[in-house]
């Protein structure tokens, strides 16, 4: 007696079902398959319900690369962020993907940890598999914008501003965000504001440091000094700031901290613990909205980003641009909003 196995089952080879095997169960040719899998609208009914029925039986699995490299595109769009653990660029991902779902895209995440390194390897590796494209939330090593050298698939930029020349970008307005920040403290009576963050090289900080002077600029009795941090521990850096804080004379203390980083905020909250009262000695205000901002010893008030509505205008350019459908490259700026908590 001979027993026929499918491909994958107890007794079979080790191995994938291939369009030849489809081909031969549905008594169909490999280009019947082809055209099943690519361009159903060319098979007859029937020979759809043969090719769909061999499918099923054999476990089939399309070779998603492979039909990238036959047809030279593919429906999965690549995405690499700077940090996982900071919840604006997971709400990136979380609007990309909603985006990506609702057009028959996939995504293929990855982390750069904040290494130009590992990044520019990611891309390399993006474009040996062939994808569509790339949302890209680069490591930011210069002053002035350029496109890492190894980016050659479609792509938008997120977080940092892209000269239009280069290709398209989505950003949260940093500059207003930072007029906030600054205005609610003046706003709420504070007169001597501490800016914490850095480096100023890094576009964000340095656009956030322009709305706060700006803010400062409008009134007359606020004092502003900054305090650059190279952020590579910002629990260690926001203890240190404390520190400064406490050394310094009662009427030489800010009575507001505006910190680009919600985990800065908590560490100087917790750091000022039992001498200072926060908010009546010391306002604090962070920014990104993250997870630390929630669970810090005082809640921290926060200038949160559009992060999944970035994602969202982000892959939505991409695809409008695969598609040639774009007539142009795209700058966009969300406008960050205000959440009041405990620290303010």
């Amino acid at each position: 007696m001979i027993v026929t196995r499918r491909p994958g089952t107890p007794g079979a080879a080790a191995r994938r079902a291939t369009t030849i095997d489809v081909a031969r169960l549905a008594g169909v040719s490999v280009g019947t398959v082809s055209n099943f899998l690519n361009q159903p609208d060319k098979v007859a009914p029937a020979t759809r319900e043969a090719v769909a029925h061999a499918i099923e039986m054999l476990d089939f699995v399309p070779n998603a690369q492979a039909r990238a490299l036959v047809q030279g595109w593919s429906r999965t769009v690549g995405v690499i962020i700077t940090d996982l653990a900071n919840s604006f660029f997971v709400e990136m991902v979380r609007g990309a993907e909603e985006a990506a779902s609702g057009a028959g895209y996939t995504l293929l995440i990855a982390s750069s940890e904040r290494s130009e390194v590992k990044q520019n390897k990611l891309l390399r590796v993006f474009d040996e598999a062939r994808l569509a494209g790339v949302l890209l939330a680069p490591f930011e090593a210069m002053s002035e914008y350029r496109d890492p050298e190894c980016l050659r698939l479609p792509s938008v930029v997120l977080n940092v501003a892209r000269p239009p020349q280069l290709g398209s970008s989505v950003v949260s307005d940093d500059e207003l965000g930072g007029y906030i920040a600054a205005k609610h403290m003046i706003d709420a009576g504070r007169h001597s504001l501490l800016f914490v963050g850095g480096p100023t090289r890094l576009a964000p900080i340095r656009q956030r440091l322009l709305g706060v002077q700006r803010a400062v600029a409008e009134s007359t009795r606020v004092r502003l000094t900054t305090s650059h941090v190279p952020f590579e521990d910002q629990n260690a850096e926001g203890a240190a700031i404390a520190d400064d804080i406490l050394r310094l004379e009662c009427d030489q203390r800010p009575d507001a901290v505006i910190s680009t980083s919600d985990v800065v905020a908590s560490a100087i909250i917790e750091g000022v613990h039992g001498i200072l009262e926060v908010p009546r000695d010391l306002a604090v205000i962070g920014y990104d909205n993250n997870a630390a901002a929630r669970d810090s010893l005082t809640s921290v008030t926060t200038v949160a980003q559009a992060g999944r509505e970035m994602g969202l205008a982000a892959f939505n350019i991409l695809r409008d641009e695969l598609a040639g459908s774009a007539e142009a490259y795209q700058s966009i700026s969300l406008p960050p909003r205000l959440i009041l908590r405990g620290s303010s």
